[in-house]
């Protein structure tokens, strides 16, 4: 024997709260979307004049979040003292040294 279920009286989606719920949802991730573009990750890579190129040593690779490379050199620069700084964006290209990158945040 089948029962009949009867509708709730409150379970109508109220569209205007639904509307405004939305609204803010989309000013949330309007918000995160500028602040993510504003900060991108970038690699430095950080080399030690006083070691040959080929012998171990020679470069560290750090990955960070800035707004500029020289941001990125920034956070990098008490780390890597005496090691000469060359920032660039992390992209595809570099994805292989992207693996063995130290994070500084």
């Amino acid at each position: 024997m089948a029962t009949k279920v009867k509708p709730v009286p409150d379970a109508q989606i109220d569209l205007l709260a639904w509307a405004r719920e939305l609204e803010r949802d989309r000013e949330r991730v309007r918000h995160t979307n500028a602040e993510r573009a504003s900060r991108r990750g970038y690699l430095v890579f950080a080399t030690d004049p006083s070691v040959a190129p080929d012998e171990r040593g020679y470069q560290e690779i750090y990955a960070t979040e800035a707004r500029t490379p020289n941001q990125a050199l920034a956070k990098v620069r008490s780390l890597a003292e005496g090691r000469r700084l060359r920032a660039y964006l992390a992209t595809g290209r570099y994805r292989d040294e992207l693996a063995d990158a130290r994070w500084v945040a």
